[in-house]
């Protein structure tokens, strides 16, 4: 009668644990996917490079090589004033050469900056920088947006940060209960065990092992989920699905199982040295 109740409660150790972790890395999953959106919010900061009227092509080549040797500069772009006339025609919805009888645009070269210089203190630094050529008659960015922007994305980066944390605590309380709990009902075998004069390493041995592997399989069933999930979000919403790398996808992965090991195998360790110094007695009070 008791292998089943055993088994049992085996099974339900193994689902808790891994609902348990796949619920920390979906987590997970959302604090890697807000930093892969606020990186690509902040390369749609732009800053444009107005150039000198006066400058040949020849120049302006050079003016574009001297702004991608820059080291705060992922990208750059150059808009002859014919493709700038074009651009504002289709955002204007009218031609302003046709309303004024001239091209009011200069060319320009739009410049992407690297994520760790899209604030206003360092792009202000930047445009100092920029202007030092003296083909670059105007530096222009919205320096407004910007401020807004970054304020919002701390926040929900710390937002997710803290519910990540907390999350991580719960789960560790939880499997740990969950491990405490499969070894209270065999505490009574640990008594023995050690009054036939097996050593504290060798009763604990199985222990560890057997949570290790359910830290382990637990693991590896969250993450099939997950890639399961992932898969069906590729297919419903690949834009969605984009903002999560394989890099950044194998580190939640890796992270998910051997937080499963760690705790199971650690909680157990504990469990099993808690109830070994315990008297025959205090057994039943428990």
């Amino acid at each position: 009668m008791k292998r089943p109740i055993i088994k049992t409660q085996t099974l339900s150790v193994y689902i808790s644990t891994t609902l348990v972790l796949l619920l920390l890395g979906i987590m997970g999953l959302l604090f890697i996917g807000g930093q892969s959106a606020s990186e690509r919010i902040k390369e749609s900061f732009k800053m444009t490079l107005v150039i000198d009227k006066e400058a040949n092509e020849e120049a302006i080549a050079k003016l574009q090589k001297f702004v991608n040797d820059k080291e705060y500069v992922q990208e750059s772009k150059y808009i002859s004033k014919e493709q700038a006339l074009i651009e504002e025609t289709e955002s204007l919805g009218y031609n302003p050469l046709e309303l004024l009888g001239y091209n009011p645009y200069e060319a320009q070269i739009e410049v992407t900056l690297k994520n760790d210089y899209t604030n206003t203190d360092k792009m202000a630094e930047i445009e100092k920088d920029l202007k030092k050529n003296k083909l670059t008659s105007e530096v222009i960015y919205h320096k407004d947006n910007i401020d807004k922007v970054n304020e919002n994305i701390n926040k929900i980066a710390m937002m997710l940060l803290l519910l990540l944390l907390l999350l991580t605590v719960i789960s560790w309380s939880l499997i740990g209960n969950l491990v405490r709990l499969s070894i209270y009902s065999k505490r009574f075998i640990l008594h023995t065990m050690k009054l036939v004069g097996a050593t504290w390493g060798f009763i604990r041995k199985p222990f560890l092992l057997n949570n290790m592997c359910i830290g382990l399989v637990s693991g590896i069933i969250a993450n099939t989920i997950l890639g399961t999930g992932i898969y069906m979000l590729q297919e419903s919403s690949p834009e969605v699905a984009s903002l999560l790398s394989m890099d950044k996808l194998a580190i939640v992965a890796a992270a998910v199982i051997m937080f499963g090991v760690t705790i199971c195998t650690l909680c157990a360790y504990l469990s099993v040295n808690r109830f070994l110094r315990m008297r025959n007695n205090d057994l039943y009070f428990i």
